[in-house]
């Protein structure tokens, strides 16, 4: 299912976390799907894991732009 938004199809995507960090439920993600390059679930499966690092929002957009950094050095 997708939901609208101004005529264009979105696809859900979410991530819920449990109070101790973990992975609660994924929907959405290349992680959870068969047949996806291996690759985008490594990424995407070290973004999740880095996620809730730090005590504010610029400490969780450090933490996983350098995973986001790290994989465009491997991809060049």
């Amino acid at each position: 299912p997708a939901s609208t938004e101004e005529g264009k199809l979105l696809k859900k995507r979410y991530a819920v976390f449990n109070f101790d960090g973990s992975l609660a439920e994924l929907k959405g993600f290349e992680l959870k799907r068969r047949g996806e390059l291996e690759l985008i679930k490594t990424f995407q499966s070290q973004v999740f894991e880095h996620f809730l690092d730090g005590s504010s929002l610029v400490d969780c957009y450090a933490s996983v732009a350098d995973i986001a950094n790290h994989w465009i050095d491997v991809l060049d």
